[in-house]
């Protein structure tokens, strides 16, 4: 018995590696999700966050929590959870990140079953009305913003301008990518161009940009599967946990089999796998062995193959309050990036030209 036990599981072992790579991904990521989620509700402090750069952090949490089918309310220490942490720190985080903010704190909020317009004493969708400039379509100052904007209006149960979807297709660069600022000098990543394309599914532009977009990732994906913030980042374009679960996502809401987008036989959730420590967290890139916590947070919904928004949930009175009617004052987009920005974006870092392996390894 014990003789064709081990024949069978050699058997079973060798016919693994035989699979086709998109069965052994779909086998291996819904594991690597579980592994990793236990791995940071194992992170939880005594207020109910997650470590990391800051309260976005926690919502990407909040994010792979809902995307398992958690309940983030009921995920506490001490008492507290996920979602009274948000709640205490959203004035501060709304005050020093702008739209990025109220609109990553949106997303989290609908996606756990929260009133987005009612949020830690902030109304998370005033907010984001009160950044749409009415003469460019734009929300905030930067497309990550402009784009995380147009999914927590959707989140909310709103359509967002014609006029911002407009702006954000109209953003897209000659490569078929999208920049951070919107520019061609800083030239496009995955990171932004994967959110875009979220923020663009089921719109009448996303038809415009799809092929140019897919052609672009395309362009971007190593070897490994995996992708970089950019190949023509001054940091380096080894694959990247972050960047490979965006790129997911994208795919994912595109209707892409993300398996079966692959480079020399092996995809993007092949790579992100490849990437997982055995005590269940993501290291940032192969060669940098430590566990890093942003980049478990942000790889759960990915391996779980879930795109933004997450839920959709009909707020009463959203419409009025995200896109404030033709001739009402308006802020406008201001005229630089919040000073947090790039924290809260999480994932375009290189972008305001800080060394990402310097900071990943001052957040393990």
């Amino acid at each position: 018995m014990r003789r064709t036990l081990a024949a069978l599981a050699i058997a079973a072992a060798l016919l693994a590696g035989l699979a086709p790579p998109a069965a052994r991904a779909q086998t291996s990521a819904p594991r690597a999700a579980a592994s990793a989620l236990a791995w940071a509700r194992a992170q939880q402090q005594a207020d109910g966050g997650f470590p990391g750069f800051g309260p976005g952090d926690t919502a990407d949490v909040v994010f792979a929590l809902v995307a398992d089918g958690q309940d983030p309310a009921g995920v506490t220490k001490g008492g507290k959870s996920p979602l009274d942490y948000l709640e205490a720190q959203a004035a501060a985080y709304v005050a020093s990140g702008g739209v990025s903010a109220a609109a990553k704190l949106a997303l989290a909020a609908t996606a756990a079953g929260a009133d987005p317009a009612s949020f830690g004493g902030e109304n998370l969708l005033a907010a984001i009305g009160k950044s749409y400039d009415p003469a460019s379509g734009q929300y905030g100052a930067d497309v990550f913003g402009h784009a995380l904007a147009l999914l927590a209006i959707r989140s909310a149960g709103a359509t967002p301008p014609a006029l911002a979807l407009d702006r954000l297709a109209g953003l897209q660069l000659d490569d078929g990518g999208w920049s951070f600022d919107g520019t061609a000098a800083t030239g496009s990543d995955t990171n932004t161009t994967s959110l875009a394309l979220q923020a663009l599914v089921g719109q009448p532009q996303a038809g415009a940009v799809r092929a140019k977009a897919l052609a672009y990732l395309r362009s971007q994906q190593n070897s490994d599967g995996g992708f970089p913030y950019s190949q023509s980042s001054p940091y380096g374009h080894d694959s990247d946990a972050n960047s490979t679960a965006n790129v997911i996502q994208a795919l994912v809401a595109l209707g892409q089999d993300p398996a079966a987008f692959t480079n020399g036989g092996k995809g993007p959730v092949d790579a992100l796998v490849a990437m997982q420590n055995p005590g269940g967290a993501m290291r940032y890139q192969s060669a940098l062995p430590d566990d890093n916590a942003l980049a478990t947070y942000q790889s759960i919904a990915a391996l779980l193959g879930k795109a933004f928004p997450l839920k959709v949930t009909k707020v009463a009175g959203a419409q009025a309050l995200v896109a404030p009617a033709a001739g009402l004052p308006a802020t406008g987009a201001p005229a630089q990036m919040p000073a947090a920005g790039l924290a809260l974006a999480g994932l375009a870092l290189a972008a305001a030209g800080l060394g990402l392996r310097r900071i990943v390894r001052a957040y393990p």
